[in-house]
């Protein structure tokens, strides 16, 4: 049985992504959807941050709570699941380097990125080889206190691995945004390239069932090897 936040959750989603609720309209208030629900307004709430963390509505402070504009009335992008390399090439072709893992105070962009203040992070720089072959550079940060307990041990098998299965967390979506850049100094250093090679990077905040961010990355991949798949969901 889902959690009530959970059910609300749902219902508001699907009314955005068949346009019950269009792109800049604002939704019905707290208390018209506690009502509405027969739930508390804290559970709304809890719905609602969910929703707005995920980049659905977006509130304006003394107006209420609308569906965010960038969201295209055709089709939405669902994230069918999440694996890490491990999973998806096998642990027996994924050698994991750690080349950096320490607790930093995060700067400006790396709170903001996490929806965070002043608690402390993990930051993790991981190259990943398959079959011997240099290809990812991970760059990667994610709050203590969301995820307690990492190790280098974690980081040089599955983080993933050890959020879900350890932890028991179970997680839920992601932003990711993509663009192709020129080769930086650690890329032609560990990825084998030169000044003059591109490389694709990719940048995720990724969030837990129950609307936490776990996790802000920049991911550079070796151009040649990259290749995005999604599914599109047609909401008409």
């Amino acid at each position: 049985m889902l959690p009530k936040y959970k059910v609300v959750y749902n219902d508001i989603k699907k009314k955005i992504q068949t346009q019950v609720y269009k792109t800049n309209e604002k939704i019905p208030d707290g208390n018209s959807l506690a009502q509405e629900f027969s739930y508390s307004k804290l559970t709304i709430t809890k719905a609602l941050d969910l929703l707005v963390q995920e980049g659905l509505l977006i509130r304006r402070q003394g107006s209420g709570t609308y569906v965010k504009e960038n969201l295209s009335p055709i089709a939405t992008i669902q994230l069918e699941h999440f694996c890490g390399y491990s999973k998806k090439f096998g642990k027996e072709h994924i050698k994991s380097t750690v080349i950096e893992f320490s607790v930093i105070t995060p700067d400006k962009e790396i709170a903001e990125n996490l929806n965070i203040t002043d608690d402390f992070v993990y930051k993790i720089i991981r190259l990943r080889t398959i079959d011997n072959l240099p290809k990812v550079i991970e760059e990667t940060y994610m709050p203590l206190y969301v995820i307690p307990g990492l190790k280098k041990k974690h980081i040089e098998d599955s983080i993933y691995d050890y959020i879900t299965k350890e932890l028991g967390h179970k997680i839920q979506s992601a932003h990711i945004s993509i663009k192709g850049d020129k080769a930086n100094i650690r890329d032609i250093q560990y990825l084998n390239l030169t000044e003059n090679d591109f490389i694709m990077e990719v940048e995720k905040i990724s969030f837990l069932e129950n609307g936490k961010i776990f996790e802000y990355s920049k991911t550079h991949h070796c151009y040649e090897d990259f290749k995005f798949n999604t599914v599109i969901v047609n909401t008409i």
